[in-house]
């Protein structure tokens, strides 16, 4: 298992980005992409979210609200020193991003297979049976480059999911009270969550959606083969629907 991590990279701009990871991942699940965003500029923060990056007991008294009150803590941090703030996340954490953008203002928001319907139906006997069946083994990865440095828990920490299916309850209802701007990737390939969760965001957010929907990768794309693309396409995005000028640095 990698060791807990909380990336911070600072940039020049006056707009931040805060990356959330996946479920039971860690940071280094955007580090890539956290690189790219700065060096164009953009303060990013990837936050290790609780409960991560340790063991999977650590997750076992944990729920969604502890999860957001974490996220809305780095906001909150990095609204006070910047003009305007970005959120993005994969997986869990995209939808984690959803939650936050219905209790703050982000400018915003970048949606990498942001869940909201589990491909796996045995999922959603999570919330009824965690208490009994506190772990389960993780499904193989479906990465087209995997690597050992992200790792999830394995086994997996049930109740977990069951938090994740509650989170998904709390923003599917309300995903059309969301009016910032959405880039929302998702693969072809992603075996755990389907395609159709991009279709759904790109039909039912409020605010300008673009879709950027691709093949050769698994479901963590902002860390599999196609992590480079993603990077682009998330840059370019931001450059778009902001207004922001192109700003490299060496």
């Amino acid at each position: 298992m990698a060791p807990p991590i909380d990336i911070l990279l600072p940039g020049g701009r006056d707009t931040a980005v805060l990356l959330f990871h996946g479920l039971t991942g860690t940071p280094l699940e955007m580090r890539a992409l956290g690189r790219e965003l700065a060096r164009d500029g953009y303060t990013v923060h990837i936050p290790l979210l609780p409960g991560r990056g340790t063991r999977p007991e650590d997750m076992d008294d944990l729920c969604w609200e502890d999860w957001m009150q974490a996220a809305l803590r780095a906001y909150d941090t990095l609204a006070r020193e910047h003009r305007s703030v970005v959120v993005g996340g994969l997986s869990a954490g995209g939808t984690m991003a959803l939650d936050l953008a219905l209790r703050r203002d982000p400018t915003a928001l970048l949606l990498y297979a942001a869940v909201l319907e589990i491909s796996h139906r045995g999922a959603y006997l999570a919330p009824y049976f965690w208490r009994i069946v506190r772990r389960w083994p993780s499904p193989p990865t479906d990465m087209f480059e995997p690597s050992e440095e992200l790792r999830c828990y394995d086994p997996a920490p049930v109740r977990a999911m069951g938090e994740l299916i509650s989170g998904i309850k709390r923003v599917r209802g309300r995903l059309g009270e969301i009016r910032a701007p959405a880039l929302v990737a998702h693969s072809i390939r992603d075996r755990f969550v389907p395609v159709s969760c991009a279709e759904e965001l790109a039909t039912r957010l409020r605010g300008p959606v673009h879709k950027y929907v691709i093949d050769g990768s698994g479901h963590a794309i902002t860390a599999d083969a196609r992590r480079d693309d993603v990077a682009t396409a998330s840059r370019t995005f931001l450059r778009r629907y902001l207004a922001i000028p192109e700003l490299r640095t060496a």
